[in-house]
C-alpha cells in the first residue's frame, strides 16, 4: 500500500551525519535513567557497591514488577541519583574495564508466545517495545490489534537506517518472527519510504509492507498507525524501532544479550557529523570533545522536533538513535525584523531565505517572539496530516477536559506528531508539553 502526505514540513538544518564512522572509546561510566520510559514508576532493585553483570535488573515498573530496565554492562553499582521527593532520576555504573560488552545466556526455544514474552521480560528486553496510546511501554498479558516497525524517520537530519542496520540483517530478519509470534495473530506492519533503498526490509516475509512519501512527519510512526490501522478507546498498537528488532533476533537467534547501538551525531554546531557505535547509558563527552564550533550549545538526544536535552554527562536516550547539537540562542539583533534575512528560515516566507530553496540553515533555541494565547489560524492543519483538529485536541488538553479529548483523538496521536505545530505555532505555544499532559491526566484517572 503507498500513501502520499502532503500536509508537512521538511526542515532544512545543517549539520547532516556523514558517511563516516566516528571513533568513540567506550565510557568507564555508564548512566541508566527511568526518565528514558514514559511515565515508568520505578522500584529500585540495586544498591551503590552492588556488583551489576549485563542482564542484572537495576529498577522494576512499581505497578507490574515484571517490567525491568537492566544494566548494559557489567561493573560496579557507584551511585543512585536521586531528585524531587526521592525520586530516582539515574543510576550510574562504573564499567569493568577487562570484561565483554555483551553476555551469553542459556534458555529452550520458546514454544509460544507466552514464552517468548516471558523471556523477553525476564532479560530485561521487553523494554524494546512501546504500545499506542501513550508511547508507554506494553502491559505484557495485552496482545496488540497490530505492530509497527518504522523503517525509516523523516525528522531533521535523521539517520540513515540502512547504515544503522549495516551487518544486522539477518538479526532483524529473525527478530521479526519472533516478535510476531509474541503479537500472536495481530499483524506486522513494515511502514518504508517509497522510493530508498529498501532492501533490508524487503526480505522480511509474513508481513504488510506500506510505502510513505512526502514531508515530514511520513516517518512518524503515529502517522503509520493512523493510516494504516488507526486505533481507538480499547486499543492497543505495539511499535519498535528496527534496532531494537534486531537486538531481539540475536538474543533469540544467537543466545547473546547486548545493547550495543548505532547512532548519528548530527547539527549545525557539530565540526565533524557522522555516525557512532555505543553502549545503551555510555557518557559520550569524548564524541563531542573538540568537536563542537562553540561552547554555548544545546545537546539534543533525538531530533530538534521531538528530542530532549541532555544533562551532563551526555547519554543517548534509550529510544533514540541520533545525537544533535545547536546553538543555544537567546541573543537581541540589532534591526532583526527589518534586515531582508537571507540566512534565516521562515515558514511564511517573512525572510528573502525562500527565494533559495535548497539553502540549509544554521538553526538555534530563540524563541522568535513571547507567549500568548491561541491564535485562531490554520497554520497547524499546513504541517499536521492526521484527520483531527489539532487546535481543540490542544486546547482540551490544557483544560483537562477527558470527554472532550476522547472524542477529538487523543488516543491516535502522541506528543511527536504536534512538533511541527509547536514549530510553526505563532503564539509559541509548548504543543507538545500540552498534549503529554492531556495523556498523563487520562492515566492518572483510570
Amino acid at each position: 500500500m503507498q500513501y502520499h502526505i502532503t500536509q508537512g514540513l521538511d526542515l532544512k538544518i545543517a549539520g547532516a551525519a556523514s558517511d563516516v564512522m566516528l571513533e568513540l572509546p567506550l565510557s568507564d561510566q555508564f548512566r541508566v535513567s527511568p526518565s528514558d520510559f514514559r511515565w515508568l514508576k520505578a522500584k529500585l532493585l540495586v544498591q551503590p557497591g552492588d556488583r551489576v553483570e549485563i542482564g542484572t535488573p537495576l529498577f522494576c515498573d512499581k505497578q507490574d514488577e515484571r517490567i525491568v530496565v537492566v544494566s548494559p554492562v557489567t561493573g560496579t553499582v557507584k551511585e543512585v541519583v536521586r531528585g524531587e521527593k526521592r525520586v530516582i532520576e539515574a543510576i550510574t555504573i562504573d564499567r569493568d574495564l577487562d570484561a565483554p560488552m555483551s553476555a551469553t545466556v542459556d534458555f529452550e526455544e520458546p514454544a509460544d508466545g507466552d514464552s517468548v514474552r516471558r523471556l523477553l521480560l525476564q532479560h530485561g528486553l521487553w523494554s524494546c517495545l512501546r504500545q499506542r496510546p501513550f508511547a508507554v511501554i506494553p502491559q505484557p498479558d495485552v496482545l496488540p490489534k497490530s505492530v509497527f516497525v518504522p523503517c525509516f524517520d523523516s525528522n531533521p537530519l535523521a539517520p540513515d537506517y540502512n547504515v544503522l542496520l549495516h551487518g544486522q540483517e539477518e538479526n532483524f530478519l529473525y527478530g521479526l518472527k519472533m516478535l510476531q509470534r509474541a503479537a500472536g495473530t495481530a499483524p506486522t506492519h513494515l511502514c518504508m519510504r517509497e522510493g530508498a533503498d529498501n532492501q533490508i526490509f524487503e526480505k522480511a516475509k509474513a508481513v504488510e509492507k506500506h510505502y510513505f512519501s512526502g514531508p515530514h512527519p511520513a516517518g512518524n510512526v503515529g502517522t503509520h498507525i493512523h493510516l494504516v490501522d488507526p486505533i481507538d478507546k480499547g486499543d492497543t498498537v505495539w511499535f519498535i524501532h528496527p534496532q531494537e528488532v534486531a537486538r531481539i533476533g540475536q538474543f533469540f537467534a544467537k543466545r547473546v544479550l547486548q545493547f550495543k547501538k548505532t547512532a548519528a551525531l548530527t547539527g549545525p554546531e557539530v565540526s565533524n557529523t557522522g555516525y557512532f557505535r555505543t553502549v545503551y547509558g555510555a557518557d559520550l563527552s569524548a564524541l563531542l570533545a573538540n568537536n563542537l564550533r562553540q561552547e554555548k550549545v544545546r545537546i539534543i538526544s533525538g531530533s530538534v522536533l521531538s528530542g530532549r536535552q541532555c544533562q551532563q554527562p551526555p547519554v543517548l536516550g534509550f529510544y533514540d538513535q541520533q545525537m544533535t547539537v545547536i546553538a543555544e540562542g537567546g541573543k537581541r539583533e540589532i534591526l532583526g525584523w527589518l534586515l531582508p534575512g537571507l540566512k534565516k528560515w521562515s515558514l511564511s516566507r517573512t525572510f528573502l531565505a525562500w527565494l533559495t530553496p535548497k539553502r540549509t540553515y544554521g538553526v538555534d533555541t530563540t524563541l522568535h517572539g513571547g507567549r500568548r494565547a491561541f491564535m485562531m489560524t490554520d497554520v497547524y492543519d499546513k504541517v499536521f496530516p492526521l484527520d483531527l483538529l489539532p487546535l481543540q485536541l490542544l486546547k482540551a488538553c490544557e483544560i483537562k477536559d477527558i470527554e472532550q479529548m476522547e472524542s477529538l483523538g487523543i488516543y491516535e496521536v502522541d506528543s511527536e506528531d504536534f512538533a511541527l505545530c509547536e514549530l510553526v505555532c505563532p503564539s509559541k505555544k509548548e504543543c507538545q508539553r500540552i498534549v503529554e499532559e492531556g495523556m498523563k491526566e487520562i492515566i492518572d484517572n483510570r
